[in-house]
C-alpha cells in the first residue's frame, strides 16, 4: 500500500493539479451557503411561521366581542304567500304555525 508521499516526490504538473483542486473545493460554496440566499430562506420562514400565528393572535387581541345573535329571535318578517313546489300557495303564517323554525333559501335562476 502507497502511503502520502511528500512534496519533493510530486511533479510540478501534479503539485499545480493538487493546488488547483484545493483552490476550487475553497471556493466552492453550497447553494444554500451563500449569505443572499440565506436571508431570503429566513425571510420565507418568518413569514410562514406570521401567518400561521396571525389568526392565533388577531383573536387573541380581539378583546370582548359582542355575543352572537341568538338563532331563535331570528328578523321579523311580514307574512308572505309563495308558490309551493307542489301546486298551491304556502303562507309564513301557516308554516309558523306547524314548525318551530322557518328558513326561507333564495335560489338564484330557474330550476
Amino acid at each position: 500500500m502507497l502511503g502520502p508521499r511528500k512534496n519533493d516526490e510530486y511533479s510540478e504538473r501534479e503539485l499545480a493539479e493538487i493546488e488547483e483542486l484545493n483552490r476550487l473545493t475553497d471556493d466552492h460554496r453550497s447553494f444554500f451557503q451563500n449569505p443572499w440566499w440565506q436571508r431570503v430562506a429566513i425571510g420565507f420562514s418568518m413569514l410562514i411561521v406570521l401567518s400561521l400565528l396571525f389568526p392565533v393572535i388577531a383573536l387573541s387581541c380581539n378583546g370582548e366581542s359582542e355575543p352572537a345573535p341568538d338563532p331563535t329571535s331570528g328578523i321579523p318578517v311580514p307574512d308572505f304567500e309563495l308558490a309551493a313546489a307542489q301546486g298551491g300557495l304556502v303562507s309564513l303564517s301557516d308554516t309558523l304555525a306547524a314548525n318551530e323554525v322557518v328558513v326561507v333559501v333564495f335560489y338564484r335562476g330557474n330550476f
